[in-house]
């Protein structure tokens, strides 16, 4: 059993549903206002209202045309941009994302509003740049901005906009782990919400502070008072989605209460509101919540069903997340009933899930990864720049009292300065470079290890030692080896293809020789002397025997072979598999949610290596075909530069 996820996804998606229909009304009336005879003033304020519109639907582009064809108008007539104009450019750039822009537009628009002393349309504009603000990490003077404006709606009895403000407010507060403010500010927001007849923000306060109970406190009792009384709002605005999912948190609570009679009874009545909507997120939780409890109840037969429900539905939501945990808890269940056949089976679903959903952690870290050492290098080169420039006012200053004799020590030792910047300057990108390369290394494989290990499980559960025992050994020798070839950028070729080995061995035992291999090496290369990146054959390896070779229906066929050319090292894999096309067609086809890192990873690899060392590495694939026409393999050559 696990706790719900994508809460503000959830809210944001049941949000939209509710104002689509009135949105798409008010558009229709905006256009036919336009086709209209309209003066440029009211064109230009339609244009603005229009622009939003199309933004909450999130149609940027069209909104962005729009936002011209006003701004033409303005040109062309010679006319002020009025503030609903700028509020529309601040709403483009806010949904681009482009923080800078979005917070120059408001304080625009809200100087023109207080010239105005338009105080409604200026309390909500502030509380809009406080929401930049928090978007952009400034929390300090989103907490100032939300602060001074609830002191002004206040002032002036603008009490509709105190419930937005407080919202606001809060979601500062859990950013920066302020867990009590966020508390008294929810409480707040709730009685201001109630105060004005403002039901959606009521049900949001009492539902944040429930999970403020759940997360925080673990004071169950607590949280499921607060889903109470956002339930019985929901309820009375027909929010059959808002009310299912209440009903399922009220359920997770009394299941960690301990009360599993409770729980059960909340997760079938969810299912009242959720089915009929087909709100699948909430029909897979119920569904295998429901199956969780049963089998806390040992009643396991019931649990299966549950479960098999859930997965089902899971499926059709592609709820990588809600499989991963449904496969892991059978599992443990099959375990426990003595039925261990079922449990691995399980158990190998579960770490299929699961690495779907590593694979997705691994390209947001390495993105996130690149964007900051991106920055990082831009700021210590602003610094270095920064340094230079200081150094030259100094020697510029020194200049003008010395004599011809110290004007030309002074320029010597400048210019040896500036030598030296450089050259320490090159070595700073080189040791980024090199530690680089070394952390996409450590990212290499994880799949192989996974499924190493998985098939080392298989013959133990088969309780056949001799290859267990086979298998474990081959291992921690490529474990071995691969760790020391990690320690270093560049090794000879004799280690590179040792651990080549290793692995093709371990390959072929695992897919019961599904496929023969050959590994050919140039009389002319010198395998102890000619050196080659860490860990570079191996995934194009990898992926010739995964997607290519046991795709096939025979037994297939692998050659590794290493020739000297002139200037560079040609290294070809090449398979008689079903070919990339084939490949890439049973992989949407088995797996839409996996993407494999291990080639990508070695391609960036490649880059830094020849912007380390000023080579020239490249890779060429060519699709094989028979004398029919048909896909008969994959050839992949890697030129590899000459290195001792």
């Amino acid at each position: 059993m696990r706790s719900f996820r994508f809460i503000s996804v959830i809210i944001l998606f049941i949000a939209i549903d509710c104002v689509q229909a009135q949105v798409k009304q008010d558009i229709d009336s905006l256009y036919q206002r336009l086709n209209s005879t309209l003066d440029d003033t009211a064109r230009i304020g339609t244009l603005s209202r229009l622009s939003n519109l199309m933004l909450k639907t999130k149609q940027v582009e069209k909104a962005d045309s729009l936002i011209e064809v006003a701004e033409k108008i303005i040109q062309n007539k010679n006319l002020s941009t009025p503030y609903t104009l700028h509020w529309a450019r601040f709403n483009l750039y806010f949904e681009k994302k482009e923080l800078e822009k979005a917070l120059e537009e408001i304080e625009i628009t809200i100087s023109q509003l207080e010239a105005a002393d338009h105080k409604h349309q200026l309390a909500k504009a502030r509380n809009y740049k406080a929401m930049i603000f928090l978007y952009w990490g400034r929390f300090k003077e989103s907490i100032e901005v939300y602060e001074q404006n609830i002191a002004f709606i206040k002032k002036h009895k603008l009490d509709d906009l105190l419930p937005s403000a407080y919202s606001g407010l809060s979601h500062v507060y859990r950013n920066i782990g302020n867990i009590e403010e966020m508390r008294k500010t929810l409480v707040f927001m709730a009685d201001a919400a109630s105060k004005t007849d403002n039901d959606w923000m009521e049900a949001d306060a009492w539902f944040r502070l429930g999970d403020i109970g759940m997360e925080y406190d673990s004071n169950f009792v607590y949280a499921i008072q607060q889903y109470k009384r956002s339930l019985k709002i929901y309820k009375q605005l027909q929010d059959s989605a808002m009310t299912a999912f209440l009903i399922l948190r009220i359920g997770w609570n009394q299941y960690l209460n301990g009360d599993l009679d409770s729980a059960l009874n909340s997760f079938l009545y969810s299912l009242e509101y959720s089915l009929p909507i087909n709100r699948l997120t909430a029909i897979t939780n119920a569904y295998g919540n429901i199956g969780t409890i049963y089998r806390d109840k040992k009643a396991y037969s019931k649990a299966i069903d549950y479960y098999k429900k859930s997965i089902e539905y899971s499926h059709k939501a592609h709820d990588w997340y809600n499989l991963s945990w449904l496969h892991e808890d059978m599992a443990k269940m099959f375990a426990n009933m003595g039925k261990y056949k079922a449990a691995y089976e399980n158990h190998i679903l579960h770490k299929k899930f699961s690495d779907s959903l590593e694979m997705r952690k691994y390209n947001a870290q390495l993105t996130q990864a690149r964007t900051k050492y991106e920055t990082e290098a831009a700021k210590q080169q602003l610094e270095l720049l920064t340094l230079k420039l200081n150094q030259h006012k100094f020697y510029t200053y020194g200049f003008a009292g010395l004599i011809i004799i110290a004007v030309v020590i002074g320029f010597l030792v400048f210019r040896q300065i500036r030598v030296n910047s450089k050259r320490k300057i090159t070595e700073m990108n080189h040791k980024i470079s090199e530690i680089t390369q070394k952390n996409l290394r450590q990212q290499m494989n994880p799949h192989f290890i996974f499924n190493t290990l998985n098939s080392i499980q298989y013959y133990m559960y088969q309780h056949d030692k001799i290859s267990t025992n086979n298998y474990l050994t081959k291992f921690s020798m490529l474990m071995r080896k691969t760790l020391e070839n990690s320690q270093h950028t560049a090794i000879p070729i004799k280690d590179e293809l040792d651990a080549l080995e290793l692995y093709l061995e371990l390959e072929s035992l695992r897919f019961k020789e599904k496929f023969d291999y050959k590994i050919e090496v140039d009389e002319d290369i010198d395998v102890l002397i000619h050196k080659i990146p860490t860990m570079l054959i191996q995934p194009y390896v990898e992926n010739a025997i995964c997607h290519g070779l046991m795709n096939k229906e025979d037994k297939g066929f692998l050659h590794v072979g290493l020739k000297l050319k002139e200037g560079f090292i040609a290294c070809t894999i090449e398979d008689n598999g079903v070919g990339r096309e084939a490949a890439m067609e049973i992989k949407e086809t088995k797996n839409k949610n996996h993407n494999s890192l291990g080639t990508k990873i070695t391609e960036s690899r490649l880059n830094l290596v020849n912007s380390l060392y000023g080579k020239n590495m490249k890779i060429e694939y060519t699709d094989l075909k028979n004398d029919a026409g048909e896909a008969s393999g994959t050839r992949v050559v890697i030129q590899i530069p000459v290195m001792t």
